[in-house]
């Protein structure tokens, strides 16, 4: 038995257990348990969003706006339009910035005979270049919008406490129009490089409402085999098993191992993609999951042009600060689910009629990523017999990578 004791290159912990006698692999996540659901029983419902967004630096905003929307559904708050507009707009962002620090500085190493993302800035200064450009313009939305480059501070339940002003958005606008080349270079960088050559069947699932690439607004769970089911039904489709040996659980879609993510989106709604990506798709394989990597660049490159889309229509709409009331008699249970970076995320709150929390279920998308992650290190062992331990070892930490697995969200 080998035993990494951790992957480098990963956000959060985690080790790869090779058996190399009988070819079996096998991941433990080591990163230890934050309790975040214990944490918010009895706390009022507007806690939810800002204690919620500490589960994750890489993913604040997604975690954020997961349980605004939960708290939303069960007050009965119906937000306006300026307020989706916003939220989508720090949605774009969100996904620019993570996909950005994942695929260039953690990823691409691999791919380019380096061992860290800080050697870029000496050996590929034009990708290290393409790579800050882009990450600070993801920080720029996210600052005009959310407050902040991480850790929003304007959202609240039924819409901002502080919307951008006209101006903001004008500069914002012109700023993301300066910088697209770096955006459209980011899909050129990853259609080229060399990934390992892999065939792994992927059972494919992503949130969507059927209108939109996903991101903010969720209505189904899309499964790329199986039949699609209601947000609501979304404990009944993904079972989570507790593993002795793992601090965080491992999640199945009806206990089968699935992906989630940048490829699985990109799989399911590659005809709601911006027109200008469209062409990088024949430089995608959807049955090797090193070519998640690539699907984040196209992601980084559809959700830049979708933030310019955003932006122009806050500028050429009058924009409404009004924040929405709950009902008079709401629900007090509600879901909210949006697709995170790496995929699809879930809130549930319950509250009582006082408003404080007395129950929250939070699925992330790494707890659905594990199974698969587990799948595919098995199958690059099944199909490359001949290959050393060394070379097993390196190939299946480039696999993990290329997940982009999350391990502070999977402890949550």
């Amino acid at each position: 038995m080998i035993i990494d004791e951790f992957i480098a290159k990963i956000e959060g912990h985690g080790a790869l257990d090779i058996d190399w006698a009988n070819k079996k692999a096998r991941l433990r996540i080591l990163e230890g348990e934050r309790l975040f659901e214990g944490i918010l029983v009895n706390r009022p419902a507007e806690e939810a969003p800002w204690i919620t967004s500490r589960i994750c630096g890489v993913c604040p905003i997604a975690h954020n706006l997961a349980s605004v929307k939960a708290a939303e559904a069960a007050l009965g708050i119906v937000p306006n339009k300026t307020t989706i507009l916003l939220r989508k707009l720090m949605m774009a962002s969100q996904i620019i910035q993570s996909h950005v620090l994942h695929a260039f500085f953690l990823a691409s190493p691999d791919y380019l005979g380096i061992d860290s993302g800080i050697e870029l800035a000496k050996k590929n200064p034009e990708i290290f270049k393409t790579a800050i450009n882009l990450k600070g313009i993801g920080d720029e939305i996210s600052l005009a919008v959310a407050g902040r480059s991480v850790l929003p501070t304007t959202t609240t339940i039924g819409g901002f406490h502080k919307i951008p002003a006209k101006k903001t958005l004008t500069e914002l606008s012109g700023k993301l129009e300066k910088n697209l080349n770096y955006a459209i270079a980011a899909a050129k960088i990853f259609a080229k490089l060399n990934y390992p050559q892999y065939n792994i069947e992927l059972e494919f699932i992503s949130q969507t409402d059927k209108k939109n690439y996903p991101g903010y607004e969720s209505e189904i769970i899309i499964s790329s085999q199986k039949d699609d089911s209601a947000i609501e039904d979304y404990k009944n489709d993904i079972q989570e098993e507790v593993r002795l040996d793992s601090t965080a659980k491992f999640g199945r879609y009806h206990e089968k191992a699935i992906m989630v993510g940048a490829l699985a989106r990109l799989a399911t709604h590659h005809d709601y993609l911006d027109p200008v990506c469209r062409k990088y798709l024949r430089a995608t394989n959807f049955n090797n999951p090193f070519h998640n990597n690539l699907a984040q660049a196209i992601e980084i490159l559809h959700f830049y042009k979708k933030a310019q889309e955003i932006v122009g229509i806050l500028l050429r709409e009058k924009l409404d600060p009004t924040v929405a009331v709950p009902s008079a008699n709401p629900p007090l249970k509600g879901i909210g689910a949006v697709e995170a970076p790496r995929g699809g995320l879930y809130h549930e709150i319950h509250l009582n009629d006082k408003g404080k929390i007395t129950f929250i279920n939070i699925i992330t998308p790494t707890v659905q990523n594990l199974p698969s992650m587990e799948k595919s290190a098995q199958a690059i062992l099944d199909q490359s017999p001949k290959i050393s331990l060394a070379e097993a070892r390196k190939l299946i930490e480039m696999l993990i990578r290329a997940y982009d697995p999350c391990i502070t969200c999977a402890v949550h």
